[in-house]
């Protein structure tokens, strides 16, 4: 079971809720291939501790060599994420990501720091009441817009479409994904992801419970 603890009103949902995972998940495998489904090109490894929140993200090469690693760091009080530090395959520091919420709990900021600890990305996101993202708004570290995104989702929570913008309000990408293959708990385990309608990749999942 998963643990109780009483964190303030702002703790809203857990990762596991944030993602539309379904039940006790205590490991999940990700293998993303090309469009058609017949060559592998990475595979990621995330696990969750017993309150529903991801600890740590592994990235692999389709022959099984580390790429990445982000570890995850939350506020023992309210369990909210405070950082996210990613590292390089050789365990160098890469990125630091900070977090900022609204009254409601949703991660509205992004601040992305180099290995110097000089701030070079921030996303600034808007969310629905259902709690899920909306919009996105990507700025260099001159705080200008160089990018937006625009979500979409159907109605069990699943983002259907993303919509990319640059600093011009023209449109670069369209990305739209299909489900199928749910498990007994309603996770999906295949995704197909679709670029301005062309089939890019397919992902498929390995779910381990408690």
């Amino acid at each position: 079971m998963l643990a109780t603890h009483y964190f303030t009103s702002a703790q809203v949902r857990s990762d596991l809720e944030r993602q539309h995972l379904k039940g006790e998940v205590k490991k999940l495998t990700e293998k993303e291939y090309n469009g058609s489904g017949d060559s592998l090109m990475w595979k990621s490894v995330s696990n969750f501790n017993d309150t529903g929140n991801q600890v740590d993200f592994y990235t692999y090469s389709p022959e099984d060599a580390l790429l990445s690693k982000s570890i995850y760091n939350y506020n023992d009080s309210t369990g909210k994420l405070v950082d996210i530090k990613r590292f390089k395959a050789d365990g160098t520091l890469n990125v630091k990501t900070t977090c900022k919420y609204d009254m409601k709990g949703n991660l509205i900021e992004e601040n992305n720091y180099d290995p110097q600890n000089v701030l070079f990305m921030t996303a600034k996101s808007h969310f629905d009441m259902k709690g899920n993202r909306t919009v996105k708004d990507c700025m260099n570290e001159y705080g200008i817009l160089f990018l937006k995104t625009n979500y979409k989702y159907d109605k069990k929570g699943h983002n259907i479409e993303e919509r990319e913008y640059d600093s011009h309000h023209s449109l670069k990408f369209t990305t739209s994904y299909d489900y199928e293959n749910f498990d007994r708990s309603g996770n999906w385990r295949r995704r197909t992801t679709y670029k301005n309608d062309n089939p890019t990749s397919v992902t498929i999942r390995e779910i381990e419970y408690n």
